[in-house]
């Protein structure tokens, strides 16, 4: 169940808490989406990613926590509450769909650990419950197959496909969709 505080809604997990970005994120947002490995898959990041970028970023995120319904997040580790990540379902859909859609990027000394899924799981169970979506969307380019396995893991079912706005940084220019709607959730 998330918590709203001083810095807005803050969804505790088993490992994980899922936070707005602060101030003392900006060196590990930086170095973490600055790798090439982990931006190839988000298209909306710019690369190289400077501090310049990683302040405007902060600053939106904690902008959307002040009106108290975010959709942007960190995803920090529980234990240190040092940042690993990011999390939201405000990120493009693709093809231009009014339909909210599901984004993250984990940052690649955390991969592997299940925490993807753990951060995912959370964010849509607070769209669909606490913020009343009907549906959420997501998309991943063709070749990542990890970010697929998250999605299904976490009770998105593969739809179909989308014709991109925009295509992906790898150049894909049809991308496999995933949905999840609020009578798919388990009670």
């Amino acid at each position: 169940m998330p918590s709203t505080g001083a810095t807005g809604v803050v969804i505790e997990i088993e490992r994980l808490r899922i936070r707005s970005l602060c101030d003392d994120d900006l060196p590990d947002l930086v170095a973490l989406i600055g790798n090439w490995e982990v931006v190839r898959w988000v298209s909306s990041v710019p690369h190289p990613y400077t501090e310049a970028d990683g302040r405007e970023w902060i600053a939106r995120v904690q902008q959307d926590h002040a009106t108290g319904r975010p959709r942007r997040f960190a995803i920090a580790l529980k234990d240190s509450d040092r940042l690993i990540g990011g999390v939201g379902i405000d990120g493009s859909t693709g093809d231009e769909s009014g339909e909210p859609a599901l984004g993250y990027w984990l940052g690649e000394p955390h991969w592997g650990n299940g925490y993807a899924r753990e951060a995912v799981a959370a964010v849509i169970d607070y769209g669909l419950q606490t913020l009343g979506m009907e549906t959420i969307r997501a998309y991943t380019d063709p070749s990542n197959v990890a970010s697929q396995k998250v999605l299904l893991r976490c009770g998105l079912k593969k739809v179909g496909e989308i014709e991109l706005v925009k295509p992906t940084r790898l150049g894909a220019r049809r991308a496999p969709l995933f949905r999840i709607s609020q009578h798919e959730l388990s009670p």
